[in-house]
């Protein structure tokens, strides 16, 4: 009799397991409404967790995560993310949380307008770039490595003529 319910335990535990490696294997992503704080976890886990304490917001050096409609959100308009992790340290709800790889789902884009676009030597998002995501070619507009850039929206607070947007990647 033992040995059936060895056998039926083992059965049963196997079955419990093949919805988790199922699970594991699915790394697809939420689309994101809106830029959030580095280590926003997944949109649709973040819009439960996220009670617009505002305790990220407080926290942060930078003064660049608002609340609005009740969610933190990051606004990269008038300055950068220093990606200091003040804000994941601050959540009480594990929205921000210090597990997840820290990213913002922003890219730069560049306007027409750039300096070295325009034939003038200009390196200001790339050296601005600590991620060392921008290359620039003489003449030509900055190029982005999508697989280094981490969002931070440094290369848009250095660019003094404002050719630099930042949106999300969909």
């Amino acid at each position: 009799m033992s040995e059936q319910i060895n056998s039926n335990r083992r059965g049963f535990l196997t079955r419990l397991s093949k919805p988790v490696e199922a699970a594991a294997s699915y790394e697809e992503k939420s689309q994101r409404l809106h830029a959030r704080p580095p280590r926003a976890v997944d949109e649709v886990l973040f819009e439960r967790l996220c009670d617009g304490c505002g305790l990220c917001e407080q926290v942060c050096p930078n003064s660049v995560i608002e609340i609005q409609e009740g969610r933190a959100l990051l606004n990269l308009d008038y300055n950068s993310c220093s990606m200091c992790n003040k804000c994941s340290e601050a959540c009480p709800t594990g929205a921000l949380h210090p597990t997840v790889a820290p990213y913002i789902d922003l890219k730069p884009n560049f306007a027409d307008s750039c300096n070295n676009y325009m034939q003038m030597d200009c390196h200001a998002c790339q050296t601005a770039c600590s991620a060392g995501a921008i290359k620039i070619e003489a003449g030509e507009l900055p190029n982005v490595a999508l697989d280094k850039c981490n969002g931070c929206g440094e290369c848009r607070s250095a660019c003094y003529i404002g050719s630099v947007t930042l949106s999300l990647t969909h």
